[in-house]
C-alpha cells in the first residue's frame, strides 16, 4: 500500500494557530451578502494540510498556501446553503470577522474512520481546499461533524498573512490542459476537470477518447442533458510512466502518477487514491471546480467522494459510462448510495436515529427540506412496488434499503443511478438541479 505518511510542513509564515475540539453550539453562518470584487482578487488559492487520528479522533495538521490560478466558481454563491458533507471550512475576513466564504466537504479520512484498521491504529490523509484568493489577511476554520451527535464541532483554526512570502506561486503549464465541452462562462458553469491514472506517453489519444467518452455519457442522463449550456469539461494530459494502476489484492503494483489503487480499503472494487494533494497539484493547470480521474483499466471499479473528487475505469468494463456518472453524482453534491450491501463497513455513516446529511436517503429524523412535499397524501409509508407495476406507475414515496442499509433507511424511487445504474430517479434529480442552480449563478 502506498502510504501517506505525516509531514509536519511548518512554513515559516506569520500565523495564530489552534487545534480544538469544542461541544458547544456553532454558529451557523449567515447567508450574508459578500461582494465578490471588495474581498477577492479574481485568483484562486489552496490551503493543503494533512488529516490524521482514528476511529474516535482526528486532527488537522497545516502544510502549505499556495495561489494558483483564475477563480472557476460562482462570484454570487460564496457561502455554500446546503448542509452536505462530513466537513466544511469558513473563510473569515481578519479586520471584519466577517465569513467571506464557506464550503462543505468529505475526505477519504472520513471513511477510513469506518474501517478496522482505523480501530487499533492511527493514520494520516494528505488533503486540502481551494477557495478565492482574499484580498486581505483571513482565517481559515475547519469543522467537523462528531461522530456521534453528528453536530458540527470546529476542530482547526489559523490565520493566514497574504503577503507572507512564504505563499507559494504554482507552477503553471508543466501540463496540457485541453477543452473538451464548454457549455457557458466561466463564472456561471459547472466547471469539471478530468485528469488522466496510468495512461502513458503514448496514450494521449486513448486519453482524449476517454474524456470525450465521459462527457457523452454525463449529458445522456436528465438533469445534466438539459445543462449543457452552463457545463463546462476541460481535461489535463499528463503520463504516468507504467500502464495500469494497483491492484495490491493481485500483488500487481505499477509507477502510475496518481498513485490510484484498487482494494481501496480492504474492497476490491473500490478504486481510490490517497494523494490528493498531487491530484490538486495536477487539476490546478486548468480553472476547476470539480475533479474527475480516469483510469487506465479495464478492470470494473471506481469511488466517488462529496466535493472531493470522482475516479473510474476507463476501459471497457461493459457498463464504464454508468459508473461515470454514478461516481459523479457522489462527487457534485453528495448523493447517497441507494442499493444494500450487508457487511460494508461504510454503513456506519449512518447511525440510527440521526438523519443523512444525503438529499436522496431519510431516516425520517429530520426529512424536512428533502423530498418530503413530492410525496402525495394518499402514498403509504414505506411505500412498496405492486407486482407487476411499470415505471408509469410508480409514485414518488418512501421506499426501504439504502445506504447500503436493508432497514431503517429511505429512498424516494424504486429505481435510479446512485441504486441500479439507470436513469436518475425525479428526487436526485430536483437535488441535483437545485445544487447546479446555486453553482451556476
Amino acid at each position: 500500500m502506498k502510504k501517506a505518511y505525516i509531514f509536519l510542513l511548518f512554513a515559516l509564515m506569520t500565523i495564530s494557530c489552534s487545534t480544538q475540539k469544542s461541544t458547544s453550539n456553532v454558529t451557523p453562518v449567515a447567508n450574508e451578502n459578500v461582494t465578490y470584487e471588495e474581498y477577492f482578487t479574481g485568483n484562486t488559492m489552496r490551503f493543503d494540510f494533512h488529516h490524521a487520528g482514528d476511529s474516535k479522533q482526528e486532527f488537522y495538521y497545516f502544510d502549505r498556501v499556495i495561489r494558483e490560478g483564475v477563480w472557476a466558481g460562482s462570484h454570487l454563491s460564496l457561502i455554500n446553503p446546503f448542509d452536505y458533507g462530513e466537513q466544511h471550512f469558513r473563510i473569515i475576513d481578519k479586520a471584519s470577522g466577517k465569513v467571506i466564504y464557506k464550503n462543505n466537504y468529505c475526505t477519504l479520512f472520513n471513511e477510513w474512520q469506518t474501517t478496522p484498521e482505523a480501530e487499533v491504529t492511527s493514520r494520516s490523509f494528505p488533503e486540502g481546499v481551494i477557495f478565492p484568493e482574499p484580498k486581505n489577511d483571513f482565517c481559515i476554520e475547519i469543522y467537523a461533524r462528531n461522530k456521534v451527535s453528528k453536530e458540527w464541532e470546529k476542530k482547526f483554526a489559523q490565520t493566514v498573512n497574504i503577503n507572507d512570502f512564504n505563499i507559494i506561486s504554482a507552477k503553471e503549464n508543466k501540463y496540457e490542459g485541453i477543452d473538451i465541452h464548454i457549455g457557458g462562462d466561466l463564472a456561471h458553469s459547472l466547471d469539471i476537470v478530468l485528469l488522466p491514472d496510468g495512461f502513458t506517453a503514448d496514450e494521449k489519444e486513448k486519453f482524449i477518447e476517454s474524456c470525450n467518452m465521459w462527457s457523452d455519457a454525463l449529458f445522456k442522463y436528465a438533469p445534466f442533458s438539459n445543462n449543457k449550456h452552463r457545463i463546462n469539461i476541460r481535461a489535463v494530459w499528463a503520463a504516468s510512466n507504467e500502464k495500469g494502476i494497483d491492484k495490491p489484492g493481485f500483488g500487481k503494483w505499477v509507477d502510475n502518477l496518481l498513485n490510484t489503487r484498487f482494494f481501496t480499503f480492504n474492497s476490491e472494487r473500490y478504486q481510490m487514491t490517497e494523494e490528493f494533494q498531487k491530484v490538486r497539484d495536477i487539476a490546478a493547470e486548468v480553472p476547476y471546480e470539480s475533479i474527475f480521474i480516469l483510469t487506465n483499466t479495464d478492470k470494473y471499479g471506481g469511488g466517488g467522494i462529496y466535493n472531493f473528487y470522482g475516479l473510474g475505469s476507463a476501459g471497457k468494463t461493459g457498463r464504464t459510462g454508468e459508473v461515470y456518472v454514478h461516481e459523479f453524482g457522489h462527487s457534485l453534491m453528495g448523493l447517497g448510495d441507494e442499493y444494500i450491501e450487508l457487511g460494508n463497513t461504510v454503513s456506519a455513516l449512518y447511525p440510527a436515529g440521526k438523519e443523512p446529511w444525503e438529499a436522496n436517503l431519510t431516516r425520517f429524523v429530520n426529512f424536512e427540506g428533502k423530498w418530503e412535499k413530492s410525496i402525495e397524501k394518499d402514498t403509504p409509508i414505506p411505500t412498496t412496488v405492486e407486482e407487476g407495476s411499470t415505471e408509469k406507475d410508480w409514485k414518488i414515496g418512501a421506499y426501504e434499503g439504502g445506504g447500503y442499509l436493508e432497514k431503517g433507511i429511505f429512498r424516494g424511487w424504486p429505481e435510479c443511478m446512485m441504486k441500479a445504474l439507470t436513469d436518475f430517479c425525479p428526487v436526485c434529480q430536483e437535488a441535483i438541479i437545485k445544487y447546479l442552480d446555486y453553482i451556476c449563478k
